[in-house]
């Protein structure tokens, strides 16, 4: 659990700064299916943007909207004193500050939403819950989901300030509601429909991942891709991480140490375990960003290797999460290092 808490320490503060970045652009820009500007007014800035000392967007760089039309990223447009004011077009900034589910306009509200969008399908269908009726919002829209942005939540204390005694009812002043401290083992399924459960996420998952995912600035490749005589960087040795329900933990990686990455995953554990690798967003936790998830048979390693892509300034992060698939929990020995080349 040592990952965890270490992401949720590191992750907070640095989304808030991106969030007031974002405020401070004044990305005001609704243009989400705008085509181009009128004639006389606001014209493309012919100015870059960068990102810590990285250039993102080109001068008079423009993106293709769902019909077929243009749109500048960037616009210059001068206030009623002659000064000019910059203005980033909304789903380019959600891009730039790799926001989680981007930028989306919100009908019903008429608010531009970041960090939001419609809960739909791949068709654009509303998604269905456990009795197959379509998630609708109280207008009959698509229900809208949002991001989570991971906060760190106090220990929980009564109200003498000392920790909580063995049944213990501590009052909590969220609608007016009590917390009954209460200590024994998690009681979970039958050992019947635990090994059903296991039996059927295994079924599902193959031991091998599928290389040329690509995810922000990783594309997932064959670790024989990997010049070993170029080793450039080891931020971490075979450390050991332990836990009976699930292991996690973040790793950042720098395009300064080279084009590749490598995380070694050795299964010192008595089952098998569910290895899921995946990149976080810098801002909210979002979806669709997993590479293959796989299992690892115990007393078995894989080296997980990526290409990696320098112009993503923001995206150097990959999220590994292992949960047990039998008993015995999850133990796991993680090697985190860089290369410079390819052979």
């Amino acid at each position: 659990m040592r990952g965890k808490r270490e992401m949720r320490k590191n992750y907070t503060p640095f989304a808030a700064g991106m969030v007031t970045m974002i405020l401070l652009f004044g990305l005001v820009s609704a243009s989400l299916a705008a085509n181009d500007p009128p004639a006389g007014g606001p014209q493309p800035g012919q100015v870059s943007v960068g990102l810590f000392g990285r250039e993102q967007i080109a001068k008079g760089e423009t993106l293709t909207t769902r019909q077929g039309g243009t749109a500048p990223k960037v616009l210059a447009y001068p206030d009623s004193k002659g000064e000019t004011h910059y203005y980033i077009e909304a789903t380019a900034a959600a891009d730039l500050f790799d926001v989680a589910f981007g930028a989306h306009y919100h009908e019903e509200l008429e608010r531009l939403e970041f960090g939001g969008k419609p809960r739909v399908d791949e068709n654009g269908e509303p998604y269905k819950d456990a009795d197959g009726n379509p998630v609708l919002d109280e207008n009959g829209k698509p229900k809208w989901g949002f991001t989570d942005v991971i906060h760190d939540f106090p220990m929980l204390l009564n109200p003498s300030g000392q920790m909580p005694a063995v049944g213990e009812n501590i009052p909590v002043d969220v609608g007016g509601f009590t917390v009954t401290v209460t200590s024994g083992p998690y009681v979970g399924p039958g050992a019947q429909e635990q090994e059903a459960y296991w039996e059927k996420k295994r079924a599902g998952l193959p031991e091998k991942p599928e290389y040329g995912i690509t995810h922000g600035m990783f594309t997932e490749a064959d670790p024989a891709e990997i010049n070993l005589g170029s080793l450039s960087g080891k931020s971490m040795d075979r450390q050991l991480f332990q836990d009976p329900e699930d292991v996690e933990h973040t790793f950042a990686f720098t395009s300064l140490l080279g084009n590749y990455a490598a995380i070694t995953i050795e299964n010192i554990g008595p089952a098998e375990a569910m290895i899921v690798l995946s990149r976080p967003n810098t801002i909210g936790r979002g979806e669709g960003n997993d590479f293959t998830a796989i299992r690892l048979p115990a007393g078995e390693k894989i080296t997980r290797a990526f290409r990696v892509d320098e112009t993503k300034s923001l995206e150097n992060q990959l999220r590994l999460n292992a949960t047990p698939l039998g008993e015995g929990g999850v133990n796991l020995k993680l090697t985190a290092e860089q290369y410079r080349s390819g052979v």
